[in-house]
């Protein structure tokens, strides 16, 4: 029994011996590991501090042009493409889209004959003013009689004029047909049936509802950047045009309008966009990316690299948009910073700067 327990003793003694020399010859990490680490310039750059807001974009002027006259349809031709009308046209204001004819009632109109009775009504007008002037019998009640019947015929053309201009249905401004409802040629329209709708979204605008916290930062006159969803390349520009002082009670926000620049139409009317009104702009202020900063306890640092050392930086922030940070101080634009493996690093770390 004596011996068995020796045996078993001396068995445990090499054991122990053995896993310490495997541990001595073992070399030390924590010691001697380095983290690889990628290096950024600090540059300068524009930082605009915004607040954003969405919704659905609107033509400044629509306009469902009416036929005021019953007659039969004439889609008329689009000068600028030698072809009829068609939705996506842009139409000049006064532009003639369709006619509409109607003999009958043209010819009951009689511009002609009110063209004559101008011009008999004028000679008799002048003659009466003629005789008053040489003493002879017109008294100054037959010059005016002679002028008021003038001035009756002259309304009464420009009125049938007005009746004839009817049958031409116009573009009441310039815009973009956006409805034209097909109608077979020389089929009789009725009055008051809608012939075609135009747009004007050369200028365009969104109604914006923005909360409580910001009401002291968004003013009218500030610029916007306006993005659609579906055409991200293509930013437009915009400006805050109206704001109400009111606070809704129920959703502790405030309303406003933005108009926007929408010269080369490439925003469409429905379009729902987002639109970033820029509330403060720095230009040429030194910033990092906001994701490389550390935050420990109201503090804000950086990593630096000093003999292949990590050394932790404190620094100042200014004003932030979605990828870069304002240093205020603590960096100057000589400095380089861990950009790509800061998330491994302590102060004092070893690392490894890759290329």
């Amino acid at each position: 029994m004596i011996r068995s327990n020796a045996l078993y003793v001396s068995g445990c003694i090499v054991l122990a011996l053995s896993l310490h020399a495997c541990n001595s010859a073992r070399p030390n990490r924590s010691s001697d590991s380095t983290t690889p680490v990628w290096l950024g310039d600090v540059l300068k750059r524009s930082i605009r501090e915004v607040s954003t807001t969405t919704g659905t974009a609107k033509a400044t002027q629509t306009a469902e042009v009416k036929s005021e006259k019953t007659g039969r349809y004439h889609l008329q031709i689009n000068p600028k493409t030698g072809k009829l009308y068609k939705l996506g046209d842009i139409v000049e204001a006064g532009a003639t889209v369709v006619r509409l004819e109607n003999p009958m009632e043209v010819s009951s109109i009689s511009v002609e004959t009110k063209k004559m009775d101008v011009t008999i009504t004028e000679q008799e007008w002048i003659g009466q003013k003629r005789l008053s002037d040489s003493l002879r019998a017109a008294t100054e009640k037959e010059v005016l009689s002679a002028e008021k019947s003038y001035i009756n015929a002259k309304n009464a053309l420009e009125n049938a004029h007005e009746e004839l201009n009817k049958f031409l249905v116009k573009a009441p401004f310039r815009g973009v047909i956006t409805k034209l409802p097909y109608f077979t040629p020389d089929i009789e329209v009725s009055s008051g049936q809608m012939v075609f709708e135009i747009m004007d979204y050369s200028s365009m605008y969104l109604t914006i509802e923005l909360p409580e916290n910001v009401i002291d930062r968004v003013n009218v006159g500030q610029r916007v950047l306006v993005t659609n969803y579906n055409i991200k390349s293509d930013t437009l520009f915009g400006q805050v045009s109206q704001l109400s002082p009111a606070i809704n009670e129920t959703t502790r926000t405030f309303s406003g309008f933005i108009t926007i620049n929408n010269s080369n139409l490439k925003l469409r009317p429905g379009m729902f966009v987002k639109g970033d009104i820029i509330t403060l702009q720095k230009d040429s202020v030194l910033a990092v990316p906001k994701e490389i900063v550390k935050s420990q306890r109201g503090s804000r640092s950086v990593y630096t690299i000093e003999r292949n050392m990590a050394v932790e930086r404190g620094i100042k922030l200014g004003i932030s948009d979605d990828t870069y940070v304002e240093i205020e101080s603590g960096l100057t634009e000589s400095d380089k910073v861990v950009i790509k493996g800061y998330e491994w690093l302590r102060n004092r770390s070893q690392v490894k700067i890759m290329k």
